[in-house]
């Protein structure tokens, strides 16, 4: 499956965990980093951002706030909850897979498939978005009760919120590789995009004077 994986500055960390739910038609709660770095600056571009985006605004009590109530030219609004409802325009897409995460990553379908077709696939704030996941979910929730393909089909058309825990939670493994070897023995090279191949720290201890 191609995948999207975070920005240079915001990279998607190393992980190994398990998969244990799925979340059809799921609502997304804004990272307060996001809230400051992107939201803050859209509606001061685009004022009716959060209502064609149908995100929400809650208070500390829980209250729903209207867009018109914060202060955009501030950093008021990361006093806040921001909640996107489900729909066709959710940045989550249809479907969300939740796994333990000290980051509070997880992997997610989107709206936006035609990022898939770039060849520079840096585009996420951490999290990682998958292509095709309809074929990923068949296969995490195989062993899980109620859960056939013909099913899982269903409740991507049906548009209603569920939550699915997944029967046998199914190991997933994030990884970083700047180098590897195909079958045929070539090794194929990419940039060392997060900086964590160490190259620079080599580089300034061979230049050191002995």
């Amino acid at each position: 499956h191609t995948a999207i994986v975070g920005k240079v500055d915001r990279p998607s960390p190393i992980v190994n965990s398990k998969i244990t739910e799925i979340n059809f038609h799921p609502f997304w709660t804004v990272p307060a980093s996001i809230i400051k770095k992107d939201l803050i600056p859209m509606m001061q571009k685009k004022p009716n951002y959060l209502t064609d985006y149908r995100i929400r605004i809650y208070d500390q009590q829980g209250n729903e706030l209207q867009p018109d109530q914060v202060d955009w030219t501030t950093d008021e609004a990361t006093k806040y909850m921001f909640r996107q409802d489900p729909s066709d325009e959710n940045s989550l897409g249809v479907v969300k897979i939740n796994f333990p995460s000290p980051d509070g990553v997880y992997m997610h379908d989107t709206p936006h498939k035609g990022l898939f077709n770039e060849e520079y696939r840096f585009d996420s704030s951490g999290c990682v978005r998958i292509q095709n996941i309809r074929e990923l979910i068949v296969w995490i929730l195989r062993d899980t009760p109620g859960q056939s393909p013909e099913m899982i089909d269903a409740q991507f058309r049906d548009g209603q919120r569920l939550d699915v825990r997944v029967a046998q939670p199914v190991p997933l493994f994030w990884t970083y590789f700047t180098a590897w070897a195909v079958a045929d023995g070539v090794v194929q090279f990419r940039n060392d995009i997060y900086g964590l191949d160490g190259l620079e720290q080599y580089a300034a201890q061979a230049s050191a004077p002995l």
